[in-house]
């Protein structure tokens, strides 16, 4: 929901239709003394000489356990508000919001009117919350509530209610519900014009859900121990009518829900004597709306007596951190790949003296391969608390066995997910059984008359648009995100090399650069390339890698999990003929389900990526000398070590 939405929403509240704002007071009025009207010609209302005995017939304890699970049910309310002002990223998320919640939501569901009071109430509670802004946030906790009561409700009525009838109505709501989550993750952002809204992460809905089915069992709790005890209703009837009485009251937007939930209660426990109902549906408001709204009353009224209360807090792992573009990144890095952030939307985040690549995305924030600088050791917590701030999943993804090690010390969990082809290019020979096919696939291109130059200096952008064109248009649409995707400014901060035939371009690979290593990034060739064409352009780059002393060159990463043979058999093949070192790589993340949102997550923009963006001219911060090739042999050694390490471990 973005600043344009919020600057319209703020124009709205100070020019809306008059007669609109008055039907926002008018129809839950109507609707409360509709309610009332028709139960009072349905039942004989007790008088209040009755409705006192059947209260005072309820046990002192039950009053304290009511007061205890109306405690529990607001402090779901404040964590509820919390994962709103992260989605609307406010900047104000931690104690002094969710305080500011609950006591907002008392206020609120018992004068009624509840965009307009909840709005009024967050506003007053939180100085730096715009009034647009606290609109935003009560129209985004009352909508997400509706749907996650709209589950509820649905549940209720196929398991619990006797009603056959409406068991179609229970279907349909979870059907709803359930087509809502995966709207959330197919399209997590729909655009209206200039408007672009933005659903909540299943994260942040997940979290709704479990804060919302603890505030609504929790006060329907209240009410079950409220009941006279010769009532007869059980815990277990009487929460599914609870849900859907509520329902109702929520939709009715009626002050305190007076009479729909009244209306609604005493129709679905129609076994039931109405007169006990309504005593304890009267006691249930005076614990549950009546003394919140008290002192929600007394703190709007001084909101200076919350004091420290309503302070920002800084967040200690978050303390020392830093946002820099991705056209920064330095080019003395471990891992060339990394560049892949300037075209697939990341950055560089620091955490204190650790810097990594991160790509946010609607659902995740995915640090990809290893810290670029520093050490590792306080990039896990940080990562949770990054990650938290925008109700994401976190991941480190592509990580080596030493950062995955790591990351299991720290209670992470790990999945190896890759193998990366790596070749020594100061040592590389063409000798030796291992490479007999690849010898074979270089003579085939040398007697095609394949010729394989080193674009050292400015490329034929347009020539090798048209190969890429020309290969989309046989292969489909090129997989992103993770892997680059040809775009001119990105490809022109690689090493490029162009396969020639008869002074035509057919085909052409690019590479990630670094001073310690090179990476394979794009390869392109059109369909009438001869065989070997590729193994001819690799081996080209491997020659210019090592007249420039580069001790690593990778060709990139092959899946390396139970179905991998299924997907990627000519790739692995291809890159198996220069005989490579296969050194593993692992996923790792907070908790499984967070590991299998992340996977799910970067599938989807792998093989959904957004259209591709001109990426900003590579300007990295530092240019060093190139790391000795005994170095990178230490590197691998310790790699093996780690890997040998999580394997024992697992």
């Amino acid at each position: 929901m973005g600043m344009r939405w919020e600057n319209e929403m703020g124009n709205s509240n100070e020019q809306g239709n008059p007669a609109s704002k008055l039907m926002r007071v008018i129809l839950p009025l109507s609707a409360m003394t509709l309610c009332l009207w028709f139960l009072q010609s349905r039942i004989t209302l007790p008088s209040i000489d009755e409705m006192s005995q059947a209260m005072a017939s309820v046990p002192f304890v039950n009053w304290l356990g009511a007061g205890l699970a109306t405690a529990v049910s607001f402090w779901s309310l404040g964590r509820y508000d919390g994962v709103a002002h992260r989605h609307l990223q406010t900047g104000l998320d931690g104690a002094q919001a969710r305080r500011a919640g609950m006591i907002a939501i008392a206020f609120s569901q018992t004068v009624g009117f509840g965009v307009l009071s909840g709005s009024f109430a967050r506003w007053r509670l939180l100085p730096n919350l715009t009034p647009a802004r606290a609109a935003q946030l009560t129209v985004f906790t009352g909508l997400t509530f509706i749907v996650a009561l709209a589950g509820l409700c649905g549940a209720a009525l196929l398991l619990f209610m006797p009603f056959i009838a409406v068991g179609w109505l229970g279907a349909l709501l979870l059907v709803t519900c359930l087509a809502t989550l995966a709207t959330s993750f197919v399209w997590p952002e729909v655009q209206f014009k200039s408007i672009t809204l933005r659903w909540p992460s299943l994260f942040a809905l997940s979290g709704l859900t479990l804060w919302a089915v603890i505030d609504i069992t929790a006060a329907g709790t209240a009410l079950w121990l409220l009941l006279p005890a010769d009532s007869g209703i059980s815990l277990r009837m009487l929460l599914p009518a609870y849900f859907i009485a509520l329902g109702l009251a929520v939709l009715s937007s009626a002050p305190g829900g007076t009479g729909p939930l009244e209306l609604g209660l005493i129709t679905l426990l129609s076994a039931h004597d109405p007169a006990l109902i309504l005593s304890g549906i009267v006691s249930f408001r005076l614990v549950y709306y009546a003394l919140p709204a008290l002192f929600s009353g007394v703190f709007l009224l001084w909101p200076q007596l919350l004091g420290n209360l309503l302070r920002l807090k800084p967040n200690a792992a978050l303390s020392d951190t830093r946002y820099d573009p991705a056209h920064t990144i330095p080019f003395s890095r471990p891992r060339s790949e990394t560049a892949v952030i300037r075209q697939n939307g990341g950055h560089l985040q620091r955490f204190k003296d650790t810097q990594i690549a991160l790509l946010n995305t609607p659902q995740t924030s995915v640090a990809l391969f290893d810290p670029i600088a520093g050490p590792s050791g306080s990039l896990f917590a940080a990562l949770i608390q990054y990650s938290k701030a925008r109700n994401a999943a976190t991941c480190l993804y592509k990580c080596s066995p030493k950062i995955a090690l790591s990351a299991r010390n720290a209670n992470w969990k790990i999945l190896r997910i890759a193998s990366e082809a790596v070749i020594s290019p100061l040592k590389f020979e063409e000798t030796g059984s291992s490479k007999r096919q690849l010898r074979r696939k270089l003579r085939n291109a040398q007697k095609a008359g394949i010729e394989v130059r080193h674009a050292a200096n400015t490329p034929p952008l347009d020539q090798l648009a048209d190969v890429d064109a020309k290969w989309r248009a046989a292969h489909g649409q090129a997989l992103g995100t993770t892997m680059g995707q040809f775009e001119r400014n990105y490809i022109t901060a690689q090493e490029i090399f162009i396969a020639w035939k008869d002074n035509a371009i057919i085909g052409f690979a690019s590479f990630h650069t670094s001073d310690r290593e090179w990476c394979l990034d794009l390869i392109r060739m059109g369909a009438d390339a001869p065989d070997g064409t590729g193994h001819a352009l690799m081996r080209a780059a491997i020659d210019a890698a090592s007249e420039q002393n580069i001790a690593r060159l990778s060709l990139a990463a092959v899946p390396d999990h139970k179905y991998a043979a299924r997907v990627d058999r000519g790739l692995r093949r291809f890159k198996s003929c220069f005989a490579p070192r296969w050194e593993p790589q692992y996923i790792a993340a907070p908790t499984w389900p967070q590991l299998a949102l992340c996977l799910l997550e970067l599938i989807r923009l792998v093989h959904r990526p957004k259209p591709v963006q001109p990426a900003l001219t590579w300007t990295p911060s530092d240019q060093t000398q190139h790391v000795s090739d005994r170095d990178h042999n230490l590197l691998h050694n310790q790699d093996e070590e780690n890997a040998i390490a999580i394997a024992k471990r697992a």
